[in-house]
């Protein structure tokens, strides 16, 4: 990429991120992306015992995750209100393991990665819009689509001055 940055320079360290234990609970996730809104984080990093890197939870997983339904009927057909929702099966959802609701992880890349593959990586994976970056082995963070976009489309527009 020429002059541009490396992988390196635009990973987000962990330490940054939203990331809980596997055991944590469904509303301990809600509470933390909750108190993480205004970084833009929609995503949980979920991790084990000796902090390896088991999944992730986003907002999508969450919300299907307090309401099936949601997921499961067609926009048309949910009559549910709020007092209904608050009513349901939500207490007992919310006190579930959140390792009942994540994603695993299929790919990480490395912080040596060019960001072009990176790019591939996301385009070419239903959804992506988040890697896990390790380095020897160990992760170290995490590169966000919103962040590859910026650094390719500020490259071709300077390249093109």
């Amino acid at each position: 990429m020429g002059e541009g940055k490396k992988l390196k320079d635009i990973v987000i360290p962990l330490n940054d991120y939203p990331h809980m234990p596997y055991w944590a609970t469904l509303e301990e996730a809600v509470v933390l992306l909750n108190f993480t809104y205004d970084t833009g984080h929609n995503t949980l990093l979920v991790f084990d015992e000796s902090y390896r890197l088991l999944g992730m939870l986003n907002q999508r997983k969450i919300l299907t995750g307090i309401q099936p339904r949601f997921a499961k009927s067609s926009p048309g057909r949910i009559t549910i209100e709020w007092e209904e929702l608050i009513a349901s099966s939500i207490p007992q959802q919310l006190k579930k393991p959140i390792k009942d609701f994540m994603s695993p992880i299929n790919t990480i890349v490395d912080v040596e990665d060019h960001i072009l593959k990176v790019a591939h990586l996301m385009l070419n994976k239903s959804g992506i819009n988040l890697l896990p970056v390790k380095e020897s082995e160990k992760v170290i963070g995490v590169v966000r689509m919103h962040d590859v976009f910026h650094e390719i489309t500020g490259f071709i527009l300077k390249a093109k001055k």
